[in-house]
Order: C-alpha cells, then structure tokens, then sequence
C-alpha cells in the first residue's frame, strides 16, 4: 500500500546489535517501508545492513559484539558510551516506537530508559527467557508494549506471565536458500561461530576433531564456514598448521553446508540453518571457567541447541564445556557418518524443525505487527 504523503511521518526507532539482529532488522525496515500506509522516517542501531537501508543516525553496535561473561566485563565501558550516545539520539528524534531486536543484555537496559520517556517498545525476537535469566520475564512484562516471538512455544510461555505476544515465526526461514551439488565422498564441514570469543575456544577444537576422523575415515574431506566479519587471517594460519586439508568458504555458504553429510557447529542461531538446510550435525560449544560457571547457575534447561529444544528432546547430539573434546566429537561423528539409520532420522527431525519454526513471511508479520501499534 502505498504511503499517503500529506501525512506527518511516522518515527520508528530500530536497534539490533549483532550480525543476525542487524540482518533480520534490515529486512524488518525495508517490509515496514514496502508496506506502511503513511510516511515512515527510520532510525537505526545495528550494523552494515541497517545502514544500507538509510537509517537516520545511525549507530555501528554489531561490531563489538561478545558472547561470555569475561569479555562482557571488558566490553563494559564501550557499551556503556554506546547507551548514552543512543540513548541522546532517542531522546532528540523522540520516535513513536522502538523496535529491540534480539541483544537482550544491551536492549533490556536500554529499555528501562526508554520506557521513562513514554516511547512504545517492541521486542522482536525475544530474550530466551524461558532457558535462563527467567526473572527478565518481569523485567519484560514491565517495560515492553509487545513481544514477537520466534518459536511457538515461547507464545505460551510469555502468556503465562501475562506479556502481550505474537508468534510470527522465524526469519531465517526467508534467508536461507540454496542449491546442493553432488559429491563421492563424506564431507564435514565446521561451523566455529562468527564471534572472536567463539573461535577462540572452538577453531582449535574443530581443526583437531577433523583430524581425529580422517584418521578413522580416510576419505573423508572438510570444510569450515568463515565468518565474514572476521579478518581472514584469523582462520588461515590455524587451517594452515592442520593435520588435516580443510577448505575455507567464505561465499555461498548455504550451498555449502546442503551439500555436505555432517555440521559440526557451534550452539547458536546455526544449529537452526543446518536444520533448515535438512544436514545432521552435532552442536558443541565451550567458554571461560568464568562464563561457563555462571551459565550452568541460570540455564533452565536440560538443551542448548535450539533444534532439540524446540523438537522438546536431544535429536542431536551435544558436547558442551568438559564434553567438548576431540576424541569424543570425532567418535560420534563417525558413528553418525556410518550409520545410514542414524543419518535419515537425524534428517527428519531436520525437517520437523523446520516445520515447527513456521512458514516463510516472519519478517513481514512483524512489521504488520509494527504498523499495526502505530496506527
């Protein structure tokens, strides 16, 4: 529908922080200005692709991004400049509607402070609150005008405590496409994570877990996902000192990883592409003493990778902290690798994930959602 032009615009605050936050806000603002009925001015806080929508004022959060307690501590004071700089630009452009995406450390604080000035807050992509920090709920409940959630069951579960929700699915559903190509042989590929703090702990990890199952399977070949955020040199050197060839894929990665028998992938947003992408994978993960302590203490749940808790049972195996080791990771990827059973259920359980994360369209059933609060 197009914008009736004799209308004053309407103000919409956007503000994601990671890679994925800022990719699922792009598309969120360019459905918002495809579909709204008046005039809309955006302004933004993310990362390259929000900016390349034309956000007014924009903020570059995505690129100081850190998972774990230990470098969020460090990070502090940056965050900490980050807010108050945002927090200004809020209070200047007085928009009549925040949209937080995902971020919840940074976006829960920031909520407060909006919420003070009287602005509507939509939460897109909420907080797992239902897998660990449970008491943000109330946090949540106090400061957000509505939440949209991603998975179906976080709809019930915000509803219990009384939080005006939307299921509108996931957007990765839109952005993952791909096509396969055909091979004779087993191929791996490794999915480190795309933060420095991931690939600190898991590049090493992985390098050694393929070497451990060439070992076993000789014909075996390997690839590893490189994050393009981060500096090639990061994973060249490392690759280089394998035992083992490992090829670097830095475009097209989604044909890539459909192409291939297995995903070693570390727990996040990723295990979700591999489902989508209907590949078996096994989801490993390992931080700080520090940070691990301090999640084991919040974490409400008996998974971490999103696939087995939205199919509500560990489809997938998962080796997490003291688990993570190469003899361990390298022996169940062979028995998955040569277990033709094992393989075509772990391809089902691919698929029923897929179905229960909703159909395509998220991104514009959120900024349906959206439009429908400002009118």
């Amino acid at each position: 529908m197009p914008a009736d032009k004799s209308q004053a615009p309407k103000k919409i605050f956007i503000m994601a922080g990671e890679v994925s936050g800022d990719l699922h806000g792009a598309n969120l603002i360019n459905h918002l200005k495809a579909r709204s009925p008046f005039p809309l001015e955006i302004y933004g806080v993310g990362g390259d692709k929000i900016k390349a929508t034309g956000a007014k004022e924009f903020y570059d959060l995505a690129h100081f991004h850190v998972t774990g307690l230990s470098a969020a501590i460090k990070k502090a004071p940056k965050y900490h400049k980050a807010s108050k700089k945002i927090f200004a630009s809020i209070e200047r452009s007085r928009p009549d509607l925040v949209v937080l995406i995902d971020n919840p450390g940074f976006n829960l604080l920031m909520a407060k402070k909006i919420h003070a000035l009287n602005i509507p807050i939509v939460y897109f992509i909420a907080p797992q609150v239902w897998a660990w920090g449970q008491k943000r709920v109330h946090t949540i409940k106090k400061y957000i005008k509505k939440v949209l959630v991603v998975f179906k069951f976080e709809k019930k579960f915000f509803e219990e405590y009384g939080v005006p929700v939307s299921w509108v699915g996931h957007p990765l559903k839109d952005i993952v496409e791909f096509k396969k190509t055909g091979k004779s042989f087993p191929l791996i590929t490794l999915m480190p994570g795309s933060r420095k703090t991931e690939l600190n702990s898991l590049l090493s990890l992985m390098l050694k877990t393929a070497g451990k199952i060439h070992e076993k399977m000789s014909q075996a070949k390997f690839q590893m996902i490189q994050s393009p955020n981060m500096p090639d040199s990061v994973y060249q050197k490392r690759v280089k000192d394998s035992s083992v060839a490992v090829e670097l894929v830095k475009k097209n990665s989604y044909d890539a990883i459909a192409s291939s028998d297995l995903v070693i992938v570390c727990s996040g947003t990723a295990t979700l592409e591999c489902a989508i992408l209907g590949v078996p994978m096994i989801v490993t993960n390992k931080g700080s003493i520090v940070t691990y302590l301090a999640a084991k203490a919040l974490i409400k749940v008996d998974c971490l990778g999103l696939p087995n808790l939205i199919l509500g049972k560990k489809k997938f195996p998962e080796f997490l902290q003291f688990k993570a080791t190469p003899e361990k990771i390298s022996a169940e990827a062979v028995n998955i690798l040569t277990n033709k059973h094992r393989m075509e259920e772990m391809k089902k359980d691919c698929a029923e994930t897929s179905r229960l994360i909703g159909e395509k369209g998220a991104s514009v059933r959120a900024a349906d959602e959206v439009l429908a609060l400002l009118s």
